[in-house]
């Protein structure tokens, strides 16, 4: 059965199930570069973690791709083509990169000794998480729950699940595998994982206390303002209800 082995050096393991997906964002750190990280989410609740740590990709993609689609049913009768509209169907995200490379601490890069290097650890932990997939085996190795997959990257968490997973080798990069995938997103949080709102309490990741623009836009836009009942300007006078006058005061 897949299991991922490998622990993110600079984080503790936490007490699984848990709603923190133990993962420290790049903001927080003050650092421009912001690695990928996935987490295993609950079945039973999908802001629930399942690993004890986050697994950070060894190397970022070099290409992210987000895919927006309109879900379109087409239906062809005798007069004519019938269109139905089901709104927006799951964002797909393609990403390909290349893994680390192989590099052994007694024979350096090598491709014989490739399976002792800590690139090729990395990339089981990422093949592993593929296969894995968010399901909840038995000792039989048949799935019983099926969980989501919580991508964390950049400006929002994604949950959802793997939809493809291609390796290559080819002989231009002979101590590196090409590595590319598709992931379905089924729900976006959008919130920057780990950034609370009190600057005193950063660094602890807590993305469920992420800031939200949106809902931060709402309460400005909601916020009562008072209006002064007659403004004194150069061209008119503006009254309670936006009427502007003849004269000036």
């Amino acid at each position: 059965m897949p299991h991922i082995p490998s622990p993110n050096p600079d984080t503790d393991l936490l007490q699984v199930p848990s709603t923190n997906p133990n993962y420290q964002h790049g903001l927080e750190q003050r650092k421009s570069y912001i690695p990928m990280a996935f987490q295993i989410t609950s079945p039973l609740n999908n802001r629930r973690c399942l690993l004890p740590h986050a697994l950070v990709m060894h190397i970022n993609p070099q290409t992210f791709t987000e895919n927006h689609s309109k879900k379109v049913e087409r239906i062809q009768t005798r007069g004519g083509f019938v269109e139905q509209h089901w709104g927006d169907d799951l964002t797909a995200i393609s990403a390909d990169g290349s893994t680390g490379a192989f590099m052994n601490i007694s024979t350096g890069l090598s491709s014989v000794l490739r399976h002792k290097t800590i690139a090729w650890d990395r990339y089981r932990d990422l093949h592993d998480l593929y296969r894995n997939n968010g399901s909840v085996y038995d000792p039989y190795g048949n799935i019983v729950l099926q969980g989501n997959v919580m991508l964390l990257f950049d400006r929002g968490t994604y949950i959802g699940y793997f939809r493809s997973f291609d390796v290559t080798e080819t002989d231009d990069q002979p101590f590196t595998f090409k590595v590319s995938w598709t992931f379905k997103v089924e729900e976006e949080l959008m919130k920057i994982p780990g950034l609370s709102r009190d600057p005193s309490a950063r660094g602890k990741t807590n993305y469920e206390n992420a800031p939200n623009f949106q809902q931060t836009n709402n309460n400005v836009a909601n916020s009562v303002v008072e209006v002064p009942r007659n403004v004194s300007v150069d061209f008119g006078v503006f009254g309670p209800a936006g009427e502007v006058g003849n004269g000036v005061e």
